[in-house]
């Protein structure tokens, strides 16, 4: 589930599928049929990964708040 978001985020960074699949190096419609739900390999996720420039843990981990360092999960201050 959370591959298939971060594949859908990579595209709207990337701009279109063939685009973040020439990056991934894997076939456009190797990425349209696991976001619609088809299983995938470990690998699919390293390359994900490289192509957000993260590790997969820190892309398929638990969500973060985005008031909060991602490093140490100190919340931010907002300030008016």
């Amino acid at each position: 589930m959370r591959l298939r978001a971060a594949l859908r985020n990579l595209r709207a960074l990337y701009g279109s599928w063939n685009c973040l699949a020439e990056v991934m190096g894997v076939n456009p419609r190797s990425l349209t049929t696991i976001v619609s739900g088809k299983p995938t390999s470990p690998g699919m996720a390293v390359r994900a990964a490289r192509a957000a420039g993260t590790t997969v843990e820190a892309l398929l981990g638990d969500l973060k708040v985005a008031a909060s360092c991602p490093h140490c999960g100190t919340a931010w201050e907002v300030r008016s």
